[in-house]
């Protein structure tokens, strides 16, 4: 049961994670628009294109993504060898600690790359017109709800690396916990 207990955020981890990260990636917003030119008769359509590469801090939010989706994965696979070689997946104290660490690490890299990512959001929607920054969902509107939907899926996965970095954090400390006396010893000292 217990070790039931771990798996489950894990895996909730890596899907939210991986939708997050292909939802993003795979976007491309392109739009028309409808130039007039004086002295021309027809119309002239000029085509913007806007994709993650465009903004740094996207860049970092899908590079944090494909950390968390490689650590994932790599977690699962040690797992599963530590499953298949010692029938169990409890480990050693190195292991615990290294997965305490780790989640930590990747629980925070996560964190800080999905508020990046809102603040980019929040610019995009609303703009900065202080520092000349306007508004571009209006022009990209499909990027924008696919922007908001990684996000939200990159929260989720979030919070439930959070949870994961919760158990490897009782792991760990469960492993230096005070042992506690039999009955006999309980009433020794008692007395």
């Amino acid at each position: 049961m217990q070790e039931n207990m771990e798996r489950v955020p894990r895996v909730i981890t890596l899907v939210f994670a991986v939708i997050a990260l292909v939802l993003l990636a795979a976007d491309e917003g392109t739009e028309s628009i409808e130039v007039s030119l004086p002295g021309m008769s027809k119309f002239t359509y000029l085509t913007k294109s806007e994709c993650f590469v465009d903004i740094e801090g996207l860049k970092f939010y899908l590079d944090s993504l494909s950390v968390v989706v490689g650590y994932s994965i790599f977690h699962a696979i040690v797992c599963v060898v530590n499953l298949l070689t010692t029938k169990s997946l409890m480990c050693s104290k190195a292991k615990a600690w290294f997965t305490f660490i780790a989640d930590q690490a990747i629980a925070y890299l996560l964190a800080s790359a999905a508020a990046v990512s809102t603040g980019i959001a929040y610019l995009s929607k609303h703009g900065a017109p202080k520092v000349g920054w306007n508004e571009v969902c209006t022009e990209f509107n499909h990027l924008c709800k696919v922007h908001v939907i990684s996000l939200i899926n990159a929260y989720l996965a979030a919070l439930a690396i959070f949870a994961s970095a919760a158990i490897s954090a009782y792991h760990v400390f469960g492993l230096y916990a005070p042992v506690m006396p039999d009955r006999e010893t309980q009433r020794e000292l008692d007395i």
